[in-house]
């Protein structure tokens, strides 16, 4: 279940939640505060460390609609864009990606090299989106910064290696516009 602060995840552990997720848009210090009260309580914790931010659910099918299809009749028309389909501004520059009814962000969400401070903090796990990148070597990545076997930010260089040209982000981790990159940050 997604909770935003500790009062949620108090009521939700009340109605027998074992676990919940933070969202993507939290900082750190909101995130270190919503994983001690998830502890207190139990319950497992996770915040996403990789891929596109989802950032709006919506009713309607934005990918049929922009295929002349029905939300009803889509014929999985989403298939056809295994990473979202792209959104441009005005001037053609890349904002956003729809993949059926939801909004995500143009940027992976990366927080490799903040991962120490996130279990640190008391999050029992990490969310990997998958993308149409290479995600066991992803998820290598990761787990080679977990097990101690590789420095956060070398192994970033591997990261970038998997995929390829799209742009990182932790902006919203460390308290910025979530779409900024916070190069070789000291986590908070």
């Amino acid at each position: 279940m997604n909770a935003y602060n500790e009062a949620t995840i108090g009521w939700m552990a009340a109605q027998g939640a074992t676990h919940v997720c933070l969202p993507a848009e939290l900082p750190a210090p909101s995130i270190a505060i919503a994983a001690k009260a998830a502890r207190d309580l139990g319950l497992g914790v996770e915040v996403q460390v990789f891929g596109r931010a989802s950032l709006a659910v919506s009713a309607r099918c934005y990918h049929a609609r922009a295929h002349g299809r029905t939300k009803d009749n889509c014929q999985f028309v989403c298939e056809d864009d295994a990473d979202g389909m792209p959104l441009r501004t005005t001037d053609d520059s890349p904002i956003l990606r729809v993949n059926g009814i939801q909004t995500q962000s143009e940027t992976y969400i990366n927080l490799l090299p903040e991962t120490g401070r996130l279990i640190a903090d008391g999050l029992t796990h990490l969310r990997l989106m998958p993308q149409s990148v290479d995600m066991v070597e992803v998820a290598s990545v990761f787990r080679s910064v977990l097990g101690g076997a590789r420095d956060p930010l070398e192994a970033e260089t591997a990261l970038r290696e998997a995929c390829g040209e799209v742009r990182f982000s932790n902006g919203f981790y460390h308290g910025q516009a979530g779409y900024r990159r916070i190069a070789n940050a000291v986590p908070a």
